[in-house]
């Protein structure tokens, strides 16, 4: 297994952090990326443990996103919180998933993950605005399944 600190490069990490920042600038729903070498067999159900573990549900307005990325399985989920599926319509992550894929399929983790995040964040701002005195309630920080 790779050490997954090391799946990006210092560059790569902080183009998908400054992505982050511009996204939440945007709306006030939070947004996490996290990196596992594999997910097992179901990873719906590990992006889904790993959304309670890093703490994606202690948000006020329920509107925690998590974009899991399992390396060396290949795959990914982009999930959110339950106050935002209660509001955004079904498939409302499908051109977020799409733009992943095709930038993941020629090798591009980063920016597809940057391109998805200010996506997800243009979309989001509709249905949560950022307001005065939003705060940051989760880290800015890619997490890792080793730590």
């Amino acid at each position: 297994m790779k050490d997954l600190k090391d799946f990006f490069t210092s560059e790569d990490k902080a183009f998908v952090l400054e992505a982050i920042r511009e996204a939440e600038r945007k709306t006030s729903a939070e947004i996490r990326v996290h990196l596992e070498n594999k997910a097992g067999e179901d990873i719906a159900r590990s992006a889904s443990e790993t959304f309670l573990n890093i703490g994606m549900r202690k948000t006020i307005l329920r509107n925690g996103v998590l974009f899991f990325l399992a390396v060396e399985d290949r795959q990914f989920v982009v999930m959110g919180d339950d106050g935002i599926d209660s509001r955004v319509p079904d498939g409302f992550w499908d051109n977020i998933r799409d733009v992943l894929a095709d930038h993941f399929q020629a090798g591009l983790i980063a920016m597809g993950l940057a391109e998805g995040i200010r996506l997800a964040g243009d979309q989001l701002a509709k249905h949560f605005p950022r307001r005065m005195g939003d705060v940051n309630e989760l880290p800015d920080a890619i997490s890792y399944g080793d730590e």
